[in-house]
């Protein structure tokens, strides 16, 4: 048994390969296992091969397990469940059902229930010394104003099943860190692809825009800007997230803390909207639609808007969101250069990328 000996779920997802390469690069001794759905095995295997290949892993520092969170013992065997428990030194729990789309029950049993068996198995873990677990931005729904990291049930009316399930599996995590279990909680703002490469595995958020934006100029109608512009609606690209909760993770002073892992600067709407409309239109949007007309449309034109891939909660919240306190995250990264480049800055990376893969099937969100 190592030092250091990682139980983690969520992975070979989007997150979870950036995040596994964020703390090997931290510390390459660390041993890993992932808890991997059947169906993603395959894909898992190629991963680590990549990773050793790299030399970025040893053979036999990463050991995959075939399971799934939404069973009561993870989809392992008792005597699996048990060996892995004992040697576990932290849990890193990524696995989600990320998307506004998902349905209800899907939500509940993954973010949800999911939760509450990985905080079982931790309670499991005699050498446990802290659970990471990834929350989100989004249990916040559609509050406004300032949002501090040690709130999160603030009366909001969680209006969607994604925002409803991640907001009651943090209320789990964080009743179980009440009764003494060691927790880190981060809560990521919506993620989009890496800011050097563009390269992301699904078209969500920002994405849909540029969608949107193409599908206008094909058909010749010209752009309007989507309410008055002043929201600030949150957005970090997934190698400022790998690169901040890995540091955070591995921090035994971040036990018994929340962290917002955001743009601690966010642009207004209007800002990226218009260089959004630049890159695809070579110009910008002369009028704009009156929130309250996008909020409206949001809710009697849903078909509309998911005709255009666009689910209407999400033009609501762009529009209806806070400014998030990120004190805890500034602090402990402090020193350590780890920063959030502006989403302007590297918007037209994201784009060429997406522009070049348009049409690369397996690209809609999944869970």
């Amino acid at each position: 048994m190592g030092e250091r000996d990682l139980f983690f779920t969520g992975y070979p997802g989007f997150i979870g390969r950036w995040l596994v390469r964020s703390i090997l690069a931290d510390d390459p001794g660390a041993e890993v296992t992932f808890l991997v759905q059947g169906k993603f095995l395959e894909r898992a295997r190629a991963d680590v091969e990549r990773l050793e290949e790299e030399g970025r892993a040893k053979p036999g520092q990463l050991s995959l397990l075939a399971g799934d969170v939404a069973d009561p013992r993870l989809g392992l065997g008792k005597e699996e469940y048990e060996r892995c428990a004992a040697r576990t030194t932290e849990v890193w729990h990524l696995a989600g059902a990320f998307d506004l789309n998902v349905p209800e029950g899907v939500a509940r049993k993954v973010n949800y229930w999911g939760t509450r068996h990985v905080v079982d198995f931790c309670r499991a873990c005699p050498r446990l010394n802290r659970l990471v677990h990834f929350s989100s931005v989004v249990v916040h729904a559609e509050r406004e104003g300032i949002i501090y990291e040690d709130e999160l049930d603030e009366g909001q009316d969680l209006i969607n099943p994604y925002f409803a399930t991640k907001f009651w599996g943090e209320v789990e995590v964080r009743r179980a860190s009440e009764e003494g279990l060691p927790t880190v909680i981060v809560r990521p703002a919506g993620i989009l692809g890496d800011s050097r490469t563009g390269e992301t595995d699904k078209f969500d958020n920002v994405y849909l825009m540029f969608r949107m934006a193409y599908l206008l100029k094909r058909l010749r109608i010209p752009p309007v800007h989507l309410g008055e512009g002043e929201a600030r609606p949150n957005f970090i690209p997934v190698d400022y997230l790998a690169r901040a909760a890995a540091h955070i993770g591995g921090r035994e002073e971040a036990v018994g803390k929340c962290f917002h892992v955001v743009d601690p600067d966010p642009p207004r709407m209007r800002e990226w909207e218009d260089v959004l409309w630049r890159l695809v239109l070579g110009k910008e949007p002369r009028l704009a639609l009156p929130t309250a007309l996008v909020d409206w449309s949001s809710r009697r034109l849903g078909r509309l808007w998911r005709s255009l891939g666009i689910h209407p909660h999400a033009v609501t919240y762009l529009n209806h969101v806070g400014l998030f306190d990120d004190s805890n995250t500034r602090r402990i990264l402090a020193g350590t250069g780890i920063e959030c480049p502006r989403m302007p800055d590297y918007l037209p990376v994201l784009y060429r990328w997406w522009l070049e893969n348009r049409r690369r099937p397996g690209m809609t969100p999944k869970y």
